[in-house]
């Protein structure tokens, strides 16, 4: 009987460890497979410089997110963490380049690759290594041993808001370029534009090594020039020059090079060839109160009376006449031309739609000269055989 008893008291034991061994096993496993659970809501992203976006660690326990959860970037300056909130982490884009977001829980890393592009560039960066759980930065390509820039000389190009619905937009043409200097931090490099008084007046670039054209350049001008400047930390100034062509001035360009070619021959004298500049005008653009720019009226279609005479007076030059618009506000629409040796105002601007009434007489130099009193339009240029 103690016998019996002895050998159901160590089947019991045996029983109750194989039990606690397998709850062991068993939990374990449960363990794991908890563990394989977390996941962050992203494994890759792709967003733009200066967006705010959020990601979180799914599958945390509610009690562990704060103490037992930690965030790092591995590129502060392409990403920088905004706000830390349960398991939810807020994060904005810095700078274009790649940065890898790690979460750290329980010693685990579990990471998300964040690919920034440019708000000017159209392409995405490259590759990137690894994120460290420490949060320190990347070092990423080496950096070359004497500071450079992406470019030594760049073409950037320039259209109006207005502009772009009937021009459009070259796709081959860059309308803004990113600067970016080898060797030293982004945010410790200092951006300029150097050049004369009317050069820097058409350009612009931002803390970030974004440059493009502020403005156009004058009609005539076909192409400015700038220097991008990089200035280091050190003191190194990195130098990259910048050429700037106006997309309107090409289209005006090639505006008046078709009406030569349809309207104009070899054969007219230089009285028909003004006369079929003051037709054209007249008869192809409408009427539009307070629009002076001559440039505009072009591409639009429709102008002032001032934007008229201008247009009046660069067809001609462009067909080789000596002609000069009036720019005193009560000489509506006129239009001082030499042709065949004589003068001429040319009157166009009047109000209406296409085709328009237009008016060409000759005048004498004492009318002239009464015309004159308030234009400031050269003599010499005008009366000069």
């Amino acid at each position: 009987m103690k016998e019996k008893r002895a050998k159901q008291y160590l089947s019991r034991i045996a029983f109750c460890m194989l039990f606690v061994l397998c709850m062991m096993l068993s939990g374990g496993q449960m363990a794991v497979l908890a563990d394989s659970g977390i996941r962050l809501s992203a494994s890759e992203k792709k967003v733009v410089e200066g967006q705010v976006f959020t990601i979180a660690l799914k599958g945390v326990a509610l009690g562990d997110k704060s103490d037992k959860l930690k965030w790092r970037v591995s590129n502060e300056d392409v990403l920088t963490i905004r706000k830390k909130k349960g398991n939810k982490v807020t994060v904005k884009a810095m700078e274009d380049g790649i940065s890898k977001l790690c979460a750290v829980y329980k010693g685990k890393k579990y990471q998300c690759r964040i690919s920034v592009r440019g708000r000017y560039d159209s392409e995405w960066p490259g590759e990137d290594s690894d994120c460290g759980v420490t949060g320190k930065k990347d070092g990423g390509s080496k950096a070359s041993s004497k500071p450079s820039l992406n470019a030594k000389e760049i073409e950037l190009h320039y259209i109006s808001d207005y502009a772009v619905p009937y021009i459009g937009k070259n796709p081959k043409y860059l309308y803004s370029f990113r600067f970016k200097a080898s060797g030293a931090k982004s945010s410790s490099v200092k951006w300029a534009v150097e050049g004369d008084k009317h050069a820097k007046s058409r350009y612009r670039i931002d803390d970030n090594g974004n440059i493009y054209m502020f403005m156009g350049n004058g009609y005539g001008e076909e192409v400015t020039e700038c220097k991008a400047v990089a200035i280091l930390p050190d003191g190194t100034r990195l130098k990259a020059k910048v050429r700037g062509y106006d997309d309107e001035n090409i289209y005006i360009d090639g505006v008046m090079k078709k009406f030569k070619e349809i309207y104009i021959t070899s054969e007219m004298s230089e009285y028909d060839k003004m006369e079929k500049v003051a037709w054209y005008l007249s008869s192809e653009y409408d009427y539009e109160l307070y629009q002076p720019s001559w440039i505009r009226y072009i591409i639009t279609g429709s102008g002032d009376c001032m934007a008229s005479r201008w247009a009046v007076m660069y067809f001609c030059r462009y067909l080789g006449l000596r002609a000069a618009a009036c720019p005193d506000l009560d000489s509506h629409g006129m239009t001082v031309v030499r042709a065949d040796g004589k003068v001429y105002v040319v009157t166009t601007g009047f109000g209406g739609k296409k085709p328009r009434y237009y008016n060409i007489i000759e005048i004498t130099r004492e009318t002239f000269d009464r015309i004159n009193e308030k234009n400031n339009i050269s003599p010499d240029y005008i009366w000069e055989k």
